[in-house]
């Protein structure tokens, strides 16, 4: 079942929880009583159909509207996947490393094996945020840089420059696998260490794991997808445009 505008908000919460990181991204937050979406989209001043797309390819992993996604204001796109890094960095990563920090403070006589289970997430997190901040630095302000020359149809020194230093295809080539070394770091505490006293927390940082990649590769997808595509397409049209 696709979620739709007419829906309360309430009730796509109460279809599947899981929605509700993604919606907070938006900057919608609880508290909506039985208004529709059509009606939080326009009180948070939400891109409706950008919403809509997005929380139904969530919901459902089939459905990835790809066409009606590069219909999408690069804006838009850039704006949610700020907020999707600050939701990694702030919330989800924070708390998968204080439930490993609180694991080790037990002080079990499996403490040795959590001390493994941390430095391998600390070396995940510190790529992770590495492949943040080269997004958050260099490929969104090229990427908003290419979309103000579209707009405006000329170039100012600022933008030529941001321009002329950098392009899609060289984020395209470089864009790694940030997936990768979480699988790793799930796949060892599942097969090869025995789990600690604590096994309620332990089970709970791996189902974390596993949410953490799902979000992850749908994010991935957007770029790669959407955002990749429709920025070569801008490219090609500047390049004919001068």
């Amino acid at each position: 079942m696709h979620i739709k505008k007419s829906m309360k908000m309430a009730d796509v919460i109460q279809m599947n929880y899981m929605l509700i990181p993604v919606i907070h991204r938006f900057g919608i937050e609880l508290g909506f009583g039985d208004k529709t979406v059509d009606q939080v989209c326009e009180e948070n001043e939400v891109d409706l159909n950008f919403f809509l797309q997005l929380v139904n390819a969530y919901h459902d992993q089939d459905y990835f509207p790809k066409e009606e996604l590069q219909s999408i204001p690069v804006r838009e796109i850039i704006a949610y996947l700020k907020m999707t890094h600050a939701s990694y960095l702030n919330n989800t990563v924070t708390d998968i490393e204080q439930k490993i920090k609180s694991l080790e403070l037990e002080g079990n006589e499996d403490k040795k094996y959590i001390a493994l289970i941390r430095n391998f997430f600390e070396g995940y997190k510190s790529e992770l945020t590495e492949h943040i901040m080269r997004e958050e630095d260099v490929v969104f302000p090229y990427v908003l840089a290419v979309d103000e020359i579209i707009k405006s149809e000329q170039f100012t020194d600022k933008n030529k420059k941001v321009f002329e230093s950098f392009s899609i295809e060289e984020y395209e080539e470089e864009h790694d696998d940030v997936e990768e070394k979480l699988m790793d770091l799930r796949t060892i505490m599942i097969k090869y260490v025995a789990p600690p006293a604590n096994t309620n927390l332990y089970h709970s940082i791996i189902q974390d794991l596993f949410r953490l990649e799902e979000d992850l590769n749908y994010h991935s997808r957007i770029e790669d997808k959407v955002l990749i595509p429709k920025i070569i397409l801008m490219e090609k049209s500047i390049k004919n445009l001068f």
